[in-house]
């Protein structure tokens, strides 16, 4: 019969990696002893935390030593397998000021201890880390009864508190975003709370743009801890390394910390000259491109869970659906505006042209405003596909002269720049090229089936634009025929050219046909060129007459107010088509009235309006929008004509003014 013998070592029995770690130990300098003399209550402890699957560990003696099994090793971190038989305060030296006391009162006391959602700093990876457990420690004796060591078992349930913590912070958020009092706001407290809950120095929304033509991130909104300044307005991903400037611009989300030993120099010098550590990059890309991010900054080393990305990224999501909604709505509102004001001003503009439009019979006023009109229309097409931005002088004049069919191109010879007009510029010169195209068809080359055209223009150092319009192949008896007369056509030629945008007009007969030079100033050579320069009428003060400054960014408008103002016994002070020269004239000498139209050209004219009422000379608006409520607005008190005006309205104002 086979005798059964005892073995010391049956209580490490097992394959498990702890298992084979504690017996392959030397333990015989150990402060526990060597293993076959443990306590027999340490090695049924130990046998019972080897075999079980939920973390735990023991620590023994007056040092609390610490054994643990496989599920508890992952626990220390890289502190494992050195931690293994070391005192609980050389492990633990990171949270030792927190479970110190807890271990002393179980000691002290004899009774267990349950910790539930219990935060601990620990420094398992060199950065502190914020994590939380749920953990016991019960009390072991020895076999005189005494308290000798503690049973510990416990999980990490730091994934579900971060996890409560930022479904918390992000129903926070959202709730801001609906019931802040203003968009920035809510954006603002959504960055204070975002801030807070990562622990961050700053915390900032920022959107690509150019900046000295490099691509640069502009700083939208920024939340920054106490004691921390606001970081630069634009950031430039060329200040960092290449490597971490081509992820971030990938679309990749990109973190950099002075701490990283293969940190480039440029992220480091970038890094110190922000006085942080550590920064985050969390990219939003709109059709493949980084349009903007949000950026996350800190004083001191954090460990950057992909939980705190999640976060950033919803709050980045809400933000940036909360921005696509706001500039909607604000391009909705624009456009809506846009549009009345527009049409209301077209209105305006054909009563002008109505007003201004003479014949010998009503067949004849019919077919001239029908021609002006299309020529009208054909230019508001033509900006229509612009999108209302620049057209070039060459288009205005292939369009004018595209309803006489392909054909006449053959006898037409354009050469010129790429001169880009203004759409307020382009309206004007539309309607002195259809005056010349319809003097053409009238008495010039389009009716004459030799008749030839050469069409070139200039765009001078100075600003000008020069344009030659010379007809050739068309009798001298013919083109006399288009000189002198009052008409519309003569009137905008004439008045328009020289009067209004202050240029020169010459008109000369040839043996062969007419030449017009024509010489003008230049709006704008961009649609983002500042205002103009516009020629200003000198003062004609009749006997009594009250001068009348006009500000009007419509030339034919202009023109038509101009012209009725006179025919009222008004003397004419000057036609201005922007803020910047109404103000250098009226600063020199100010005039008696004035008719203001509210919406000019990228402005408006509250400037000049604050001026005339701080010096009480009385003016008319002109708008397509009535009068704010605002307290501050100029326009308060001032007649307000809404567009298309009438001019019995107009001279009615001005009387009682």
């Amino acid at each position: 019969m086979a005798e059964n013998r005892f073995d010391p070592m049956d209580f490490l029995a097992g394959e498990g990696e702890m298992a084979q770690r504690i017996r392959a130990h030397d333990w015989s300098d150990h402060a526990l002893g060597p293993a076959p003399q443990w306590p027999q209550s340490l090695r049924a402890a130990l046998s019972i935390c080897l075999n079980s699957a939920f973390p735990t560990a023991i620590y023994w003696g007056p040092d609390l030593r610490l054994l643990y099994n496989d599920a508890w090793a992952p626990i220390p971190g890289p502190r494992h397998p050195d931690a293994l038989g070391q005192p609980a305060h050389e492990v633990w030296s990171d949270i030792w000021h927190i479970i110190a006391p807890q271990f002393a009162q179980v000691m002290e006391q004899g009774k267990g201890l349950f910790a539930q959602e219990q935060m601990l700093p620990m420094r398992r990876l060199g950065v502190e880390e914020e994590t939380w457990w749920n953990y016991s420690f019960t009390p072991l004796r020895d076999e005189d009864g005494r308290i000798t060591g503690v049973f510990n078992s416990g999980s990490e349930i730091t994934e579900n508190v971060v996890q409560r913590r930022n479904a918390e912070f992000l129903v926070s958020a959202n709730n801001a975003f609906r019931t802040a009092r203003s968009p920035d706001e809510a954006l603002g407290f959504s960055l204070a709370q975002l801030g807070a809950l990562l622990g961050a120095a700053r915390v900032g929304l920022r959107e690509r743009t150019l900046s000295g033509g490099e691509v640069a991130f502009a700083l939208l909104h920024e939340w920054c801890a106490e004691g921390t300044s606001n970081s630069e307005k634009f950031a430039l991903p060329s200040r960092v390394g290449a490597s971490l400037q081509e992820k971030f611009m990938s679309g990749a989300v990109t973190s950099v910390a002075l701490r990283d030993p293969d940190i480039e120099p440029e992220s480091r010098a970038y890094l110190e000259s922000l006085g942080v550590v550590q920064g985050l990059g969390v990219p939003w890309v709109e059709n493949g491109e980084v349009t903007s991010a949000i950026a996350v900054q800190w004083h001191k080393d954090r460990m950057i869970r992909s939980l705190d990305i999640s976060a950033i990224e919803r709050v980045l999501e809400t933000t940036m659906g909360w921005i696509a909604r706001e500039r909607s709505r604000e391009r909705e509102r624009v456009m809506a505006s846009e549009i009345d004001h527009r049409a209301r001003n077209l209105l305006a503009v054909v009563q002008s042209v109505t007003r201004m439009t003479d014949g010998a019979d009503v067949a004849q006023v019919k077919a001239d405003l029908e021609g002006r009109f299309e020529a009208l229309s054909r230019v508001h097409g033509l900006l229509g596909q612009k999108r209302w931005s620049n057209v070039t002088f060459q288009e205005l004049a292939e369009e004018e002269l595209a309803p006489f069919g392909p054909d006449v191109f053959d006898r037409i010879d354009m050469t010129g720049p790429r001169v880009a007009l203004s759409p307020s510029e382009a309206q004007v010169i539309a309607m002195i090229l259809h005056e010349l195209t319809i003097n053409a068809l009238k008495h010039g080359f389009l009716g004459a089936a030799e008749g030839q055209l050469s069409l070139s223009w200039t765009a001078s150092e100075d600003g000008r634009l020069e344009v030659i319009w010379r007809e050739t192949g068309v009798p001298t008896e013919a083109g006399a025929g288009a000189e002198g007369g009052d008409g519309y056509g003569s009137v905008l030629l004439s008045d328009v050219v020289k009067g209004q945008l202050g240029g020169e007009m010459r008109r000369s007969l040839e043996p062969t046909g007419i030449r017009y030079e024509l010489s003008f100033p230049r709006q704008a050579d961009e649609a983002t060129a500042g205002p103009s320069d516009v020629t200003q009428q000198p003062l004609k003060r009749r006997a009594q007459a009250k001068s009348v400054m006009i500000l009007e960014d419509d030339v034919i408008i202009a023109m038509d107010l101009a012209a009725t103002l006179e025919e009222a016994g008004y003397a004419r002070y000057g036609e201005f088509r922007d803020a910047r020269s109404a103000m250098a004239r009226i600063e020199a000498s100010p005039p008696d009235l004035a008719i203001l139209d509210w919406n000019l050209v990228g402005e408006t004219s509250e400037q000049v309006a604050g001026w005339l009422k701080a010096r009480g000379v009385p003016f008319v608006v002109v708008s397509g929008q009535e009068i704010s409520d605002a307290p501050d607005d100029p326009r308060r008190g001032a007649p307000l004509l809404i567009k298309p005006i009438s001019y019995a309205a107009l001279l009615s104002a001005l009387h009682r003014l």
